[in-house]
């Protein structure tokens, strides 16, 4: 048993973290990042805060959000330079140039090595310098310089290793010293011999008015003007081990690039030395360039990547950031050492003084698993976990392994010997027997999960929180061994759900909570909202963690971020700082530990170990940031770039078509350090009216579509978590009205509306004179009409008039027939009497009776007479004429050799009578009647087979 504790405790050394400490934040880019070659052989910044890098693969952009490499004719680039005029100078090898911005925001290269002769020999440009009015390329053995856009070249004897411009002076570092350049030629510095076979590329800094001269394995020298002084240092260690290449000079802070150690920072005034290394932070350990940025920062060429180190950042992480020991869950010191609890369990270091020191961090033998909260007491050191308490005593350890999953313990005032353990399932009691803590009984009727818990003073009541049951308060009992009342708080705008934080604000009880804070008010026996911390706050929102320090300070975690209200103790106020606002997206949610160390310093626990935060009242001098408009695209089946700022741009409005009225814009802020938060706000403001600024956000990329035709103006805000004001800037930009919609197709609908009211003007017009047109011709019809019906009315009365004479014929006829027939008869009757009276005149004697044959005679004369000559013929005659359109009239006229028999044959005939029947009526025989036919067809010109009937009917129509 005892040589197994013995192998684990020699597992435990070997696999202990060791001589690690508080690293500086650094941010890390490797060529998978930004997407070009893997050595940077410089590294400059813009005025606009960009920084450009000297890529093996060309010129190397980065804005803060989006990298960019602008090759130079396939030439691999050595040295980059930014002059006041904003253009970036370029050198590589055999060819030198610059580049300028184009509307699209990217970079165009105009190559001046092309101006040369050709069989001028460039080499491989190392430096570019800017005095004035000339910018000077220096090479292996020369230097090329324009001067008002004309290329001309100085040579040197010797292999040039850096230069240096110093008060307008340019000076150079061969194998035979220093020079400076007098005219066209260089020339020797005195009392410089030898300095050039230890000098190398960027060895030569400005400082104090005088020449900073870094050597590669010799430390520093320090050249007045007249002599060379050596300058000692802590860093000629590490400068002989580690062979400096380059190096970069802020204040009196020296920066040192080496091959094979990473960086050395030193501070010329207090020599005071720290190494920053791949142990530390860096991505690999030959740094070929560096440069100190306007806000501080440390900006690191490597040979493989890019490096940024944050040196005045608040923040510095155990290991790095590095998940080496575990989440953080909580952090405490005790008895001069520094305890940190963890998902892997418990760890304890010393606290150094100073963060460039490092200090072994040792895992503490037996407390495996989840450790939840640390508490000191008593003069011991509590420790909740997974498997039970752990009391450290010194250097000793006791373990409580009953009950299991213990979230915290935590006093009763009135009570020094008792805590009371809050457990994943109930309470439980600790008290003190002597010099030992010892679990002495569970707390009865009460079942539910106790994360949160806190303590009225002078009282048996204890407030607990989870997420299932939310907050309750219990009272216990008066030996705290039984729950003897629960009452429950959340309500309607307080249900449960999510984990509340209890703690004591100016004696009174808050809770820290997803819907806001709420206060205690013990006269309603009810939770209400806590409006004057709100305000003082953030406003109504979701607190995940809230902790009041011992200097007052309030320590509090909203969407993700952790901040800080500072209390001012001289003023009794509170305070906020704009700058501090740390670790968003790093803490472990409902799990937050803010562990004060002290006056300016706070340990915080982290999904990736802990994290050291300077809380010093004075906030960072940081450089402010610019913020840009850097894309703007056209959105479709295919985004299409028209628009971009790099560090000069048009500001003239972009037109563009109404077919192409959706777009994307994109905007970002040169912020290199990551801990820094900064939100974006944004408006788009159309036709010159101001719309409202949107809710900040990290958001950068903005997209709109549809939009209507107009002018806009584009407009974003940066607000950051440092002191500076919010800034802005905006992008003009006009859409155009789709083709129905522009001047000249108004203009069309104008002019066409102009011919639709003529066209209406005239089809009114037209329409009254159709209407005049229609009245006259409906009246027309009317009269029409009223003539027609006029007309149908005479027709009418022509056809009744018709009638009436065809029945007036007819009459007539009829009355013609009876005539005739009368005719007839009366002829038969006298014909009769006749023969009656024949006979009686033949019977009569003449002798007896001559005067009877005398009146008979006469008597027959008178029958013979109205035979022959009766009125009824003249009747006849005019009644057959008016029922036969003037037959007689017309016969004469045709026939005038006609007698009055033979005409009235004809009447008879044309009336169908029959030979029998015409006889009596002309007194002749029937064969008389058959003579008189005959004759009259003679007369009438019939010829033979011509029907004389037919010929007197048509003769009468």
């Amino acid at each position: 048993m005892i040589q197994k504790l013995l192998c684990f405790y020699i597992l435990l050394v070997f696999i202990s973290p060791a001589n690690a400490g508080w690293q500086r934040p650094v941010s890390n880019y490797t060529r998978h990042v930004y997407k070009a070659g893997n050595q940077n052989w410089d590294i400059q910044q813009h005025d606009n805060g960009w920084i450009y890098s000297a890529n093996n693969n060309g010129l190397l952009e980065f804005d803060g959000v989006e990298w960019n490499i602008y090759p130079i004719h396939n030439a691999k680039t050595r040295a980059v330079k930014v002059d006041d005029r904003g253009r970036i100078y370029i050198g590589g090898m055999e060819q030198f140039g610059y580049f300028t911005p184009n509307h699209l925001g990217g970079l165009e290269y105009t190559c001046l090595s092309d101006s040369l002769a050709p069989d001028v020999n460039v080499g491989i440009i190392w430096n570019i310098l800017v005095d004035r009015d000339r910018v000077y390329f220096q090479s292996d053995r020369h230097f090329f310089y324009m001067e008002e856009d004309v290329i001309k070249k100085i040579s040197c004897s010797s292999k040039i290793y850096t230069s240096l411009i110093l008060h307008n002076k340019l000076y150079i570092v061969t194998d035979e010293g220093l020079l400076a350049l007098n005219g066209t030629e260089f020339r020797k510095v005195s009392e410089s011999s030898g300095v050039g076979t230890v000098v190398r590329i960027g060895g030569l800094l400005p400082y104090k008015d005088r020449m900073l001269v870094v050597t590669c394995d010799n430390g520093l020298f320090l050249y007045d003007g007249t002599s060379f002084k050596k300058y000692p240092t802590v860093a000629e260690e590490f400068c002989r081990k580690n062979r400096v290449f380059c190096a970069a000079l802020q204040d009196s802070l020296l920066a040192l690039g080496s091959i094979q150690g990473g960086v050395c920072l030193l501070n010329l005034e207090t020599d005071e030395m720290e190494v920053i290394s791949t142990e530390n932070g860096l991505q690999n350990k030959t740094v070929l360039s560096m440069m100190f940025d306007k806000a501080g920062n440390l900006w690191l060429g490597l040979d493989n990547g890019i490096d940024c180190i944050h040196l005045d950042a608040k923040i510095t992480s155990l290991y790095g950031g590095k998940p080496v020991i575990g989440s953080g869950y909580a952090s405490c010191s005790y008895k001069g050492k520094f305890y940190f609890a963890t998902n892997q369990g418990l760890y304890r270091s010393d606290l150094p003084e100073q963060l460039s020191q490092n200090s072994s961090i040792d895992f503490v033998p037996e407390t495996s698993g989840q450790v939840w909260s640390l508490y000191p007491y008593d003069d011991k050191l509590f420790c909740c976990s997974n498997n039970g308490i752990f009391i450290m005593d010194g250097e000793h350890l006791e373990h409580l392994s009953n009950p299991k999953g213990v979230w915290g313990v935590i006093p009763v005032s009135a009570r020094k010997d008792v805590l009371i353990a809050g457990t994943y399932s109930g309470l439980y009691l600790l008290m003190k027997k002597g010099e030992r803590w010892i679990m002495e009984s569970y707390i009865k009727d009460f079942v539910r999960s106790c994360k949160d818990m806190l303590m009225e003073d002078a009282t048996h009541t204890l407030w607990v929180g989870n997420k299932q049951d939310g907050i309750s308060r219990l009272i216990l009992s008066e030996d705290l061994r039984t729950v003897e009342k629960v009452k429950d708080y959340n309500h309607t705008d307080f249900p449960r759900g999510y984990n509340a934080c209890l703690l004591r604000v100016k004696d009174e009880i808050v809770v820290a909570s997803h819907y806001g804070l709420w206060r205690y008010d013990q006269s309603r026996d009810s939770l209400e909202p806590y409006t004057w911390l709100e305000q003082l706050l953030e406003g109504k929102t979701d607190y995940t963690y809230m902790k009041i320090d011992s200097l007052q300070n309030i320590w509090y975690v909203t969407d993700g971020s952790l901040k800080v209200l500072h209390y001012d103790s001289t003023r009794k106020e509170y305070r906020r700082l704009n700058d501090e606002l740390f670790l968003k997206g790093l803490l472990i949610e409902n799990f937050e530990d803010v562990y004060l160390y002290n006056a300016d310093q706070a340990i915080v626990g982290t999904e990736e170990g802990f994290t050291l935060i300077k809380t010093d009242s004075l906030p960072s001098q940081r450089a402010p940031l610019t913020l840009q408009i850097r894309k703007v695209y056209l959105t479709g089946l295919r985004d299409s770039l028209i628009y971009g700022r790099s560090y000069l741009y048009d500001t003239a409005p972009v037109v563009i078509p109404y077919a192409q009225n959706s777009l994307r814009i994109e905007y970002s802020a040169n912020n290199y350090n990551k801990a820094r938060t900064v939100l974006y706000s944004y408006r788009l403001n159309a036709n010159g009216e101001k719309e409202v600024w949107s809710e900040y956000s990290e958001n950068n990329i903005k997209e709109f579509t549809g939009l209507h035709e107009g002018k806009y103006v584009f407009s974003v805000k940066l607000l950051t978590d440092g002191d500076q004001e919010p800034i802005e800037t905006s992008f003009a930009f006009e859409i155009l009205p789709p083709w129905y919609r522009t001047w000249w197709s108004y203009l069309a609908y104008s002019m066409l509306v102009l011919l639709m009211f003529f066209y209406m003007y005239y089809r009114i017009q037209e329409s009254r004179k159709k209407l005049l047109m229609q009245k006259e011709l409906e009246l027309y019809r009317q009269e029409q009409k009223f003539r027609e019906e006029s007309e149908l009315k005479d027709k009418k009365i022509d056809i009744l008039k018709e009638e009436n004479l065809q029945a007036e014929l007819r009459h007539k006829s009829e009355e013609l027939v009876r005539t005739t027939l009368n005719i007839v008869r009366k002829n038969e009757i006298l014909l009769d009497i006749k023969k009656e009276v024949v006979g009686i005149s033949h019977a009569i004697n003449e002798e007896n009776l001559i005067a009877l044959r005398r009146k008979t005679l006469r008597l027959l004369g008178q029958i013979d007479t109205n035979i022959g000559h009766d009125n009824d013929l003249q009747a006849f005659q005019n009644t057959f004429d008016s029922v036969h359109h003037d037959f007689f009239k017309r016969l004469e006229k045709e026939f005038p050799e006609l007698n009055n028999k033979e005409k009235l044959l004809c009447a008879y005939i044309q009336m169908n009578l029959i030979s029998k029947e015409i006889a009596p009526l002309l007194n002749i025989s029937l064969r008389g009647v058959e003579i008189s036919r005959y004759r009259l067809r003679k007369k009438l010109n019939l010829e033979e087979g011509e029907n004389l009937a037919e010929f007197l009917q048509k003769f009468s129509k």
